[in-house]
């Protein structure tokens, strides 16, 4: 028996049943299995069609996986695997080396920074600023260019990189080819300002330097969370941060390391960053490239999307599960998609799923598709794009899917063979690009998608509040400058430099303890959990710069709370905005809404850079610390009401408090479909419990499972018609059990 259908814009939209759904469980057995039987065919996996209707089999119930027969010993083997939810280092050799690549591309993110924090010791005497507070010589306008150079990186990394990324991923194939791109101007960057005479020539090579780890780090993790198994994705992705505080540590190592060589110290400082870049660049082409961006190009490119899988899974059947299901899941969010673009609601889940180049089409639009274009037109997917069409694509004025001169003749390498398009002027040639109606969206259209459409808005507020709430609690002012910190504290110049290598020592090893929390506590606990102790540390901080400079505990005190901050800063606030951002957006916005909360995070990180020395010079250390302190309460409130949890749903009803069902990037989906009104009283609900003693509200879970949920009504059913017939895995015959299925 099928499930009666639900509107698919309805759920993502207004998810008011809290469903987290599987669009499998819509058909029958026997329907599901034609599914996948059209599905291989369609996408060009004819010879594997069993393969599919097994793994459709499974997805339909996944804890009665033993029932679906002939199963071969090595697929068994590879869901006993899966099953048993393996780590890190027991996933396949081809995961472990990207994830390893992404790490490090994370090192040199920190070490980039801290690089430029050794340097501030040196470089303003070099050319002419006097920056010391205490300095007689020192003058507000030499402060205002000490800030500037400072925070420039970051404004560049907003203003430009950020921005930058979605082209790199759209128009040169893909997340390898953007990092790549990244990694080139970070390389250049850093030594190009190692070699700088002036301050002005290093705040041009800071400009690229920003640019590079702007794009780079909109990429990184949402690569990292596209190939992670959904069990571990909140560990592997948090490695952004692990490695970034790694990355810091070593910054700090190598400012010390060469603070002995006297004033070209602060060159070798600068240019210390180029061995990660280096290794970066050697290793990314090396990995598989993301499978769901593969997805997103087409159904040519399906059979890729499904090689990768196969080296990031290390088993056919686990490749064909979440290929088929990752597709399934796009489909309704394709639905929404069209949805919005229509204005209207479609009461077919399949009827936003239109014949484009992401390549979810329904049967009708591929019989359509067959009648207007050859076999070989339409299974054709352009593997480059025209000069013309790039700069039409990057302006906003056609879309992806639009077919430029290389769909029609793929061996043409440029347009000399096609005269007519000589003949026509730029203007025409671009209005003879824009596509139908019913095109994928461009740049524009889904960029301001994150702040109109409800699913899509809900996201971009959780991702922007994390990535706010990172700034509010002050890291980045003890980040950036820590050692000119301490040498405001009357600590000697070595003395600053041991201390800021303490700092990013302790920020690396108290990041470990995500690893164990991320995943089974949830992103939204960590927050929650770490940000008050943020706000009384930095307050601590604070006052004790009342302590008097003569005293010898001056300087060891305010060591002390900046080492306290970091070891509750490193397990929460510091692991969890790029890890949540990376994942909460639907795939055809992920990378723009990736994008725009690394802005939002990184030009937060620039306005810092830029005023901290001049608020410092103008209040002092403590109101400064006091401020800070007051803005982690505000972030406090902001994550309690506003952040969704993106490590899974705690499952409805659940005996076992706490305990988390993982989601698939997918499914996600779902969970932004609940309004913010109804995640917000259902928190204030659940917290009130923890005082009243309400056990029955604090057990009660905000999201279902639809497969729970069917099981239930099955259950009562069978109850009330007398019919308790059921299989040894507790189904009724007739529903998900596989006596029902129907050989293929």
């Amino acid at each position: 028996m099928a499930r009666s259908n639900l509107d698919p814009a309805e759920i993502l939209e207004d998810n008011i049943g809290r469903l987290i759904d599987n669009p499998l469980l819509k058909y029958s057995n026997t329907e599901a299995d034609r599914k996948a039987v059209e599905f291989a065919i369609e996408y060009g996996f004819g010879h594997m069609r069993e393969l599919f209707v097994k793994a459709s089999r499974i997805l339909r119930d996944p804890p009665a996986w033993r029932g679906v027969p002939d199963l071969t010993c090595e697929e068994y083997n590879a869901q006993r695997r899966e099953e048993s939810r393996p780590g890190f280092w027991q996933q396949p050799k081809a995961l472990r080396v990207t994830i390893i690549t992404l790490c490090i591309a994370a090192v040199i993110q920190g070490w980039n920074q801290t690089g430029s924090n050794g340097a501030n010791l040196n470089w303003p005497e070099e050319f002419g600023l006097h920056v010391d507070p205490s300095d007689p010589r020192s003058t507000t306008s030499d402060i205002a260019i000490f800030a500037l150079v400072n925070s420039i990186t970051y404004f560049a990394a907003s203003l430009i990189g950020c921005w930058f990324s979605d082209s790199l991923n759209e128009y040169f194939y893909g997340r390898r080819a953007a990092i790549c791109i990244s990694g080139v101007f970070i390389f250049a960057s850093v030594i190009g300002g190692a070699c700088t005479h002036s301050w002005g020539a290093l705040l041009a090579t800071r400009i690229l330097l920003g640019i590079g780890m702007g794009s780079k780090a909109s990429v990184v993790p949402v690569y990292a969370a596209e190939v992670a198994p959904v069990h571990i994705r909140g560990s592997l992705v948090m490695n952004w941060q692990l490695f970034d505080a790694f990355g810091i540590f070593c910054g700090f190592t190598a400012n010390l390391a060469v603070s002995q060589i006297g004033p070209l110290a602060w060159r070798f400082q600068t240019a210390s960053s180029f061995l990660p870049a280096l290794i970066l660049l050697a290793l990314i082409f090396v990995c598989p490239e993301s499978p769901r961006y593969l997805m997103k190009r087409g159904r040519s490119s399906y059979v890729d999307a499904f090689d990768a899988l196969v080296a990031l899974r290390g088993s056919p059947i686990l490749a064909a599960k979440e290929l088929y299901y990752v597709h399934s899941q796009i489909g309704v969010e394709q639905t929404l998609l069209s949805h919005y673009r229509r204005g209207v609601s479609d009461t077919d889940s399949e009827a936003g799923s239109r014949s484009r180049r992401v390549g979810y089409s329904t049967a009708t639009s591929e019989k359509r598709s067959q009648k207007e274009q050859s076999p070989a037109q339409g299974a054709a997917e352009p593997s480059r794009r025209s000069f013309v069409s790039g700069i039409a694509l990057q302006l906003g004025l056609v879309q992806l899917g639009q077919p430029d001169i290389y769909e029609e003749h793929p061996n043409c390498v440029d347009s000399d063979c096609h005269p007519e398009w000589r003949e026509k002027t730029w203007k025409d040639r671009l209005e003879a690009l824009k596509p139908p109606p019913d095109r994928p969206i461009n740049y524009w259209q889904k960029l301001g998608q994150l702040f109109t459409e409800r699913r899509i808005r809900r996201a971009t507020v959780s991702a922007v509040v994390v990535m706010i709430s990172q700034q509010l609690c002050g890291v980045n002012i003890v980040a950036f400058y820590s050692s000119t910190l301490f040498r405001d504290a009357n600590a000697d110049r070595m003395g600053a430099l041991w201390l800021s290598w303490g700092i990013g020592l302790a920020n690396f090893l108290f990041a470990f303890p995500a690893y164990w929390l991320i995943d089974p506590k949830g992103r939204r606990f960590l927050l929650l959990i770490t940000t008050p102790a943020l706000g009384l540390t930095m307050l601590a901080a604070g006052l004790s710069f009342l302590i008097d400079e003569e005293n010898p505990a001056h300087v060891p005190v305010i060591s002390l709370f900046f080492f306290i901050f970091f070891a509750f800063y490193s397990w929460g606030m510091g692991p969890v905005p790029f890890t949540l951002s990376a994942e909460v957006f639907p795939l055809e916005n992920r990378v723009v809404g990736m994008s725009f909360a690394v802005f939002v995070n990184l030009f937060g990180a620039g306005v810092l850079a830029l005023i901290v020395p001049l608020l410092t010079s103008a209040l002092g250390h403590i109101l400064i610390f006091c401020i800070f302190a007051i803005l982690n309460a505000v972030a406090f409130f902001l994550i309690f009401f506003f952040v969704r949890e993106t490590a899974g749903a705690v499952l409805g009803g659940t005996p076992e408090e706490g305990s988390i069902n993982y989601v698939s990037l997918e499914e996600l989906n779902y969970i932004f479909g609940v309004s913010t009104k109804m995640h917000s009283a259902f928190q204030i609900e659940k917290f009130k419990s923890y005082f009243t003693g309400d056990v029955s509200k604090r057990r009660t879970q905000l999201y279902v499972w639809a497969l729970d949920r069917r099981r239930t009504q099955e259950e009562q059913h069978a109850e009330a018609e007398g019919q308790g017939e059921t299989t040894e895995d507790g189904m009724s015959s007739d529903g998900l059990g596989i006596t029902g299925y129907q050989s293929t």
